[in-house]
């Protein structure tokens, strides 16, 4: 795959940041002749965690994976993540989802610095995945099966949090500029300072490309349908007292893309959507009894405003999520962490669907530790949803990890709570303030248990998981006439096997694959745009210090077009890639790719066009 997933290693109290453990394996470098266990860190949240005190899967990608496998995208990395599977509607700005574990898209949370990012307005409140730039993260953790005890509505399949990078210690920087196929331009700086008390870092990044048709070329569409993207960012930390630490961060991206007529075909005019989106947050840390209580204070916001031209009259769609939250996390002594905390949080949708809900909610974890290589955490959620009034919700985990033998075993089961979005609620009265009383919200309960193994002192990695998500009254649309409705019961379940494997200390080899199988329980029907089997792969090689290359394959199983439906599936495909970066001086790097080497023709989804081979370049100093 194309990244290598991390080994974490920090205090318990972490519980309440990722609720999650970890069955990944770590990012080294290929000189190196041994996995480093103990000092790699994932901050999910505000917490940290160590691996062996975790009960359930994420997988991490750090700014190092990106920018070594060259992804311009956040949806190119997350192709590669087990049990992720991704969909979008032509490349280069057309519309993009992510599906965790045979969920559906409308139940994965975007998180970037804690904020979450789903979209008010969208048609199922998803976030739309297709310009999400990597420049200037830190790492991206992808938190797999229901997360709604720490993280609340929506996050029945799973969590996507991305943290953004830090201020340091003096004052530094980064520059990149690259171009290749499509006409395409990208450049992005940022530059960082601070010492001991105070940090920031600001950063910029863009993309000009003209694209590809999204309408599939093989079908007769010609017309390029391009994009550009540009987005800002901000970041500041301080330490106020020895006790007291405040952050403050903002982004702003603006985004203007092309997309094709209904069908797809190219049309007889130029359809566009331009997109605003702004988030921010400020938040104050204060600790007490020797930092044993640690009481976090936020208030976030995050709006997104996109304007449709199209064959229909123009719209503008604008949402908007406003959340106040506390949390506190008491270590009780070496055995034992308590977790709680209070949230609020609004829901406003802004055009074609007019409507905002308040949510409040209470939680709580404990987490017990007290006997060698075993940890239990047991939580438990309320929400008190405006219009769906209450909702209780529960997450247990367990992990054991067997000294001397490098075996570690995992066990989790938990509760999900997902309310229809505004725009599923008043599809079929769009212009008065009724809502549909028929829908229900969606609840689920998903469990999983797995096994990591270290051989050969570590050199070989491998692990595997086996997983089960049901979800009663899921909503799904049914027709522009009837609107959206609920399915009595669907259910995914599947395996999802990796391997991470240092031959020596210049190759390395990772991948991983995932079995999904995602049906509908009354009928048996296996349910659309779920692939059965995705795998990827990874061969790494490092000649030099200064040289490093990689060949990288995916491959996505056939999908169903509408559910039950076997008689014109989307078939399967097979993508390979290769990059290579060669370091020029002391902090300058020339890197190059190729995407698609074998020129694969391809569809993510039924009608929409991916790219063909294709070339890119460019030059990354570091100051």
């Amino acid at each position: 795959m194309d990244f290598v997933m991390k080994k974490l290693s920090i205090p318990i109290t972490a519980t309440l940041a990722i609720s999650a453990g970890i069955i990944s394996t770590p990012t080294i470098s290929l000189s190196q002749e041994k996995r480093i266990n103990d000092v790699i860190i994932v901050t999910a949240n505000r917490r940290p965690q160590p691996l062996s005190q975790v009960g359930s899967s994420v997988s991490v990608i750090t700014g190092d994976d990106l920018e070594r496998n060259q992804q311009s995208f956040v949806l190119d990395a997350l192709e590669t993540v087990p049990g992720v599977s991704i969909s979008q509607n032509g490349a280069f700005g057309g519309t993009a989802s992510v599906s965790i574990r045979g969920a559906g898209t409308n139940n994965t949370v975007l998180m970037v610095d804690g904020i979450q990012l789903n979209d008010a307005s969208a048609p199922g409140g998803a976030f739309n995945f297709s310009s999400l730039d990597t420049y200037n993260i830190e790492r991206i953790e992808i938190l797999r099966g229901p997360q709604s005890v720490l993280y609340g509505s929506d996050a029945t399949g799973g969590v996507i949090n991305i943290i953004t990078k830090t201020g340091g210690e003096g004052l530094g920087g980064k520059i990149f500029v690259e171009g290749g196929s499509f006409n395409t331009q990208r450049a992005g700086a940022n530059i960082y300072g601070g010492d001991d008390r105070y940090g920031f870092n600001v950063s910029a990044s863009g993309i000009n490309t003209d694209g590809i048709s999204a309408a599939d070329e093989n079908d007769g569409n010609t017309e390029r349908d391009g994009l550009r993207n540009y987005t800002f960012s901000g970041k500041f930390t301080g330490k106020l007292s020895e006790n007291f630490s405040i952050e403050a961060l903002s982004s702003y991206s603006d985004s203007h893309s092309l997309f094709d007529s209904f069908g797809p075909v190219d049309g007889t005019m130029v359809h566009t959507v331009d997109t605003d989106q702004y988030f921010g947050a400020v938040r104050g840390t204060l600790n007490f009894l020797d930092d044993r209580f640690v009481n976090t204070f936020s208030a976030e916001y995050a709006a997104i405003d996109r304007f449709f031209i199209s064959d229909f009259d123009p719209f503008l769609a604008e949402g908007r999520r406003t959340n106040l939250d506390y949390l506190g996390v008491y270590t009780i002594n070496s055995d034992w962490t308590v977790t709680a905390g209070l949230q609020h949080e609004k829901v406003k949708s802004i055009g074609a669907s007019d409507a905002s809900f308040d949510i409040n909610s209470v939680f709580g974890e404990a987490g017990f530790t007290g006997v060698e290589g075993l940890t239990l955490t047991a939580g438990g959620r309320y929400d008190d949803h405006e219009t769906f009034g209450g909702e209780a919700t529960f997450r247990v985990t367990g992990s054991y990890e067997f000294e001397g033998i490098g075996t570690r075993l995992i066990a989790n089961a938990g509760e999900g709570f997902k309310a229809p979005s505004i725009s599923q609620l008043t599809f079929l009265c769009l212009t008065c303030d009724g809502l549909d009383e028929d829908l229900k919200p969606e609840r689920s309960f998903g469990y999983e248990f797995g096994i990591e193994q270290s051989i050969m002192d570590d050199r070989l990695v491998l692990s595997a998981t086996y997983f089960y998500i049901k979800i009663e009254d899921k909503i799904t649309f049914i027709s522009f006439a009837d609107g959206y409705d609920n399915i009595e019961s669907t259910d995914s379940k599947g395996v999802e096997l990796s391997i991470d494997a240092n031959i020596t200390n210049t190759l390395s080899v990772t991948g991983s694959y995932t079995y999904t199988s995602a049906r509908n329980r009354m009928t048996g029907d296996r349910l659309r745009r779920e692939p059965r089997s995705v795998l990827s792969a990874s061969l790494n090689w490092m000649p030099t210090d200064k040289l490093s290359t990689s060949i990288n394959v995916v491959h996505n199983g056939e999908e169903l077009i509408n559910d039950g439906d076997l008689t014109n599936p989307l078939k399967s495909w097979t993508r390979i890639d290769i990059r290579a970066s060669y370091e020029l001086l002391d902090g300058l790097s020339l890197y190059g790719r190729v995407d698609n080497l074998f020129n694969e023709e391809y569809q993510h989804v039924l009608g929409y066009g991916t790219p063909d081979r294709s070339y890119f370049a460019g030059l990354r100093k570091t100051f």
